[in-house]
């Protein structure tokens, strides 16, 4: 069975990771909350352990919640700029 292909598009602003782009395009499925960060964060690190880069794929939802949450730095320009 062939490995299922995905396309990845740099968005121009993080939330458009949030909208479905079509078939075997990949968006964020859940933003997750701070409660429940931390049990998916060792799942992450155990998965990026063992699978290296690939991990990043499995639990993007997971980095994305982390990004998401964190607030723009003072002064720094809008995404991408």
């Amino acid at each position: 069975m062939a490995p299922q292909m995905y396309e990845f598009h740099l968005p121009l602003s993080p939330e458009e990771l949030l909208k479905s782009g079509g078939v075997n395009q990949y968006v964020v499925q859940e933003v997750l909350s701070i409660k429940h960060l931390p049990p998916q964060l060792r799942a992450f690190q155990a998965a990026f352990r063992a699978q290296g880069p690939l991990a990043v794929l499995e639990h993007f939802d997971t980095i994305y919640s982390i990004l998401h949450g964190v607030p723009p730095l003072p002064g720094a320009s809008s995404y991408p700029g």
